[in-house]
């Protein structure tokens, strides 16, 4: 029985902590930043990828360490305008289509990406110079905006 306590009290002053790793401020591998959780690895990316002349791809990544959630008052997830040189907006993507009223949301693991096709050939925009922006639509939180400059010929 003694011998038992004995490996046991050896294993738990082995899990101990030194006092290195308590000394205040000091940030290590295993620390939390601001009382979080874990260290976070990056952000939330939103990009815009070309796919072809008039075709885009709106990309949200996950690169942090942590499950991002997004709630949804529709079945609307992301919404895209396109302004001409003057700023002005020519179409919004949002007045053209029709989503159902159900809430609904997205889960992103960390690495985890959602894609959205965005696609402007039925748009018949004149030869020119556009801004393509697009946001996710979710009820609070980030909208995870981006734009891009875009060519018409």
């Amino acid at each position: 029985m003694y011998k038992w306590i004995l490996v046991l009290t050896l294993v738990l002053a082995g899990c101990g902590t030194s006092a290195e790793n308590n000394e205040p401020g000091k940030e290590t591998e295993n620390n939390t930043n601001g009382g979080g959780s874990g260290i976070i690895a990056g952000s939330v990316e939103p990009e815009l990828h070309k796919q072809s002349s008039l075709n885009y791809m709106y990309t949200i990544k996950n690169q942090t360490e942590k499950e991002v959630e997004m709630k949804f008052p529709t079945s609307q997830r992301f919404d895209y305008s396109v302004k001409d040189k003057d700023g002005a907006e020519v179409f919004l993507f949002s007045s053209a289509a029709f989503f159902l009223q159900a809430e609904g949301e997205e889960v992103l693991k960390p690495a985890e990406e959602l894609n959205y096709d965005i696609n402007l050939s039925q748009l018949k925009l004149a030869p020119g110079t556009y801004t393509l922006e697009a946001w996710m639509t979710q009820q609070d939180g980030e909208d995870y905006k981006v734009t891009e400059e875009i060519t018409v010929q």
